[in-house]
């Protein structure tokens, strides 16, 4: 578009500006800082390693999509249901080629995160114009997508999937030509994005919105029947597979959500928690603020579309909070999900402000407080530094080593073993250690300050370090030592 005749021409920065592409990319390069860091960051690491860990698994035995495989199931096989594997074989790929360097697996995740910007974009854009569509990607793009998108989780690799699902979908609903080809990659991209993480289906509630009206009817139709083929192998995954891997196995892994009566009242009975994810983790506050600003414009305009589309996309999410219960409080991540809709709200009030300098100024203020927040994403914790030493430590044993980590697989994962991640209390129960001794466990780590603290057991000393110890089981000959001097740090 041309400028206006007298008007000043706009500079070179003026029109990348509004190019949400520049502003992907701006923020993409920002996340390659420490991109090669182990994942020892302060908020999710567990999460993270236990990704790793059915990746490396698959790196090191070849890709089995149906059988992933934990280390953490004591004597068992480790093959248990849990979320379709589909990233975790393509790091397991990357390792093949890379070794176990943690940047691939990053950048899979970054990568697909900045195209689900772009693909959110494009649909916003295309419905409500080019302002609401800008403002909406760059409220995505500093809230807690920023940080989510470089950790290796399937959480923001599963919602861009899915966003680009839909959008691939609604342009299908006005192609001219090739409408078929369109709705099939969607149809793609939204399966492989529900079998990732099933919690990002809650999404598709907009779809009766998008589809409403549409001049084509037939062509409608056929899309939505794309779409609910596309849903057919995450519940059959889901609600046949996973439980079939648990009863065959014998190792419960993944979390299915609790009773709905049950999550609502955990959550109900942790009020204020719940609502900080929103406020607080979501966007932040000055976020929080500029969606409900979005909610107030669009009451006030009577924008029956998006309100349509709002309250169909918080019933769905509702329905993910109450399986989630106090889950869903405790772990930041789980309202990712939601954080396009705060956008969404938000881009459309930004919208309705009168001139460009309001919008302009508090979508700085929100992105100040955003990344600010989470710049601790780019260091590495200095409690958790030492497991980068433990595969070291343990380089003279090749058994299954136990641990007091609780459920936490991150520290077994840096031991590079298979084994038990056991509590305290379970470590000091002479049935457990006469157990694990029976069951060939060859070394016990005692950490001394993470995870569940130290504890003592009475199984001879190998190695002491500031962080944790290294026990080896007892020897039962007839002239067995009582113990040994421990080495050297």
């Amino acid at each position: 578009m041309r400028a206006a005749e007298g008007s000043p021409r706009p500079t070179r920065f003026q029109r990348l500006s509004l190019d949400i592409r520049f502003w992907v990319a701006l923020a993409f390069v920002v996340r390659l800082i420490g991109i090669a860091n182990p994942p020892l960051e302060t908020s999710h690491h567990w999460r993270q390693t236990s990704v790793l860990m059915v990746a490396r698994n698959y790196a090191e035995q070849g890709v089995d999509l149906l059988h992933p495989r934990m280390d953490t199931a004591g004597e068992l096989s480790g093959i248990t249901g849990m979320e379709f594997p589909l990233l975790n074989a393509l790091i397991g790929l990357a390792m093949m080629v890379f070794g176990t360097a943690t940047w691939p697996a990053r950048l899979i995740v970054l990568l697909m995160g900045s195209l689900g910007v772009v693909c959110f974009h494009a649909l916003v854009e295309r419905r409500l114009g080019t302002r609401t569509g800008l403002y909406a990607a760059l409220l995505l793009l500093v809230s807690l997508w920023f940080m989510y998108s470089r950790k290796v989780m399937p959480d923001v690799f599963a919602l861009s999937l899915v966003i680009i699902g839909v959008e691939r979908f609604d342009r299908a609903l006005s192609a001219s030509r090739w409408w078929i080809i369109v709705s099939l990659i969607g149809a793609v991209c939204l399966a492989a994005g529900l079998l990732s993480k099933i919690t990002a289906g809650c999404l598709l509630a907009v779809w009766p919105v998008l589809a409403w009206r549409q001049r084509t009817e037939c062509r409608t139709w056929a899309i939505t029947a794309f779409m609910a083929l596309a849903t057919i192998p995450a519940v059959w995954w889901y609600h046949a597979w996973v439980p079939h891997l648990v009863d065959t196995y014998g190792y419960w892994h993944f979390f299915m959500g609790k009773p709905i009566a049950v999550g609502a009242v955990e959550l109900l009975r942790n009020w204020p928690r719940t609502l900080d994810n929103f406020y607080f983790d979501a966007l932040r506050f000055s976020g929080a603020a500029v969606f409900l600003l979005g909610l107030f414009c669009a009451m006030e305009r009577r924008a029956y579309g998006i309100l349509s589309a709002f309250l169909l996309l918080c019933g769905s999410f509702l329905v993910v909070m109450l399986k989630a219960g106090d889950t869903f409080w405790i772990h930041a991540y789980y309202v990712l999900p939601f954080v396009p809709v705060m956008a969404l709200l938000g881009g459309f009030g930004l919208a309705q402000l009168p001139g460009k300098r309001w919008a302009t100024g508090l979508l700085v203020v929100v992105a100040l407080e955003g990344i600010a927040a989470q710049a601790n994403d780019f260091r590495i914790n200095p409690t958790l530094e030492p497991l980068l030493e433990l595969e070291g430590d343990l380089i003279d044993d090749e058994g299954r080593i136990a641990m007091n980590t609780g459920q936490v697989p991150t520290a077994m994962y840096f031991a590079h073993r298979r084994g038990w991640t056991l509590t305290n209390a379970e470590l000091q129960d002479p049935a457990v250690l006469s157990r694990l001794e029976h069951l060939g466990c060859s070394r016990i780590v005692v950490f001394r300050s993470t995870f569940e603290g130290d504890v003592t057991i009475p199984w001879p000393l190998l190695l002491e370090k500031a962080a944790y110890r290294i026990h080896r089981p007892p020897d039962r000959g007839a002239n067995a030592p009582i113990g040994e001097e421990p080495k050297p740090h």
